[in-house]
């Protein structure tokens, strides 16, 4: 991963990275912003390490979540080894793989894994994943309204649901734009910004929906 102050800029654009170093029978994964690219990646050439592939994100933050979950995966199944801080005066020694033949683990396997990783990762940041996952919530907070005993205020709600759902409907039809923003907004302000009732059961659905709300990745 990238030093210095990459976490304070995680919010540009930035790249996951494998390189791999012959002599030394290693592989790195890594994070680095879309503006010290260049700058980070010929560090590693001139101590001897290859790149791979550089995977591009929207934000740091992604980034850094694919890293974290490649990292993960390797060390949960026993590639724990990595090289000394002596052998990465550049930086970096945390996120590398050593005696990775001994682990049959090679750059093109780490390649794969770390594709996989960001595809997972920017598929679950879309805006089309994040709306259904509140749409979802929502409907299950209808549900318990309904179990409850408050129709009627479940129908109120069900019926901007229901508006709701054929609103994106269309903005999936072939005929719209692509380009069409998928916005999570108006589910998540329908589960939080319901019409205040006197009916205590009816704000705790409120707040158990607001804790489900999916919180912003990164660290």
């Amino acid at each position: 991963m990238a030093g210095g102050n990459f976490h304070d800029r995680a919010d540009e654009a930035a790249l996951l990275y494998v390189v791999r170093h012959e002599e030394l029978d290693a592989l790195k994964i890594g994070v680095v912003g879309e503006a010290s690219r260049e700058a980070r990646l010929r560090a590693h050439t001139r101590r001897g390490w290859i790149t791979e592939i550089a995977i591009a994100f929207e934000t740091g933050h992604q980034a850094l979540q694919a890293e974290r979950a490649v990292l993960g995966f390797l060390r949960e199944c026993g590639a724990t080894d990595r090289l000394s801080p002596r052998r990465m005066p550049q930086g970096g020694y945390t996120e590398t793989v050593a005696h990775a033949h001994l682990v049959d683990l090679d750059s093109d396997l780490l390649v794969a894994i770390a594709q996989a990783a960001g595809r997972i990762v920017r598929g679950a940041n879309s805006r089309l994943y994040q709306w259904v996952r509140n749409y979802l919530a929502a409907i299950e907070a209808v549900q318990e309204l309904i179990d409850e005993g408050h129709k009627e205020l479940a129908k109120q709600h069900l019926d901007i649901l229901l508006k709701a759902g054929r609103e994106m409907r269309r903005r999936l039809e072939p005929s719209e734009r692509n380009d069409v923003p998928l916005s999570a907004r108006p589910i998540a302000g329908l589960r939080l910004g319901w019409p205040r009732t006197t009916v205590e059961s009816t704000e705790t659905v409120q707040s158990s929906s607001a804790a489900s709300a999916p919180r912003p990745h990164g660290r």
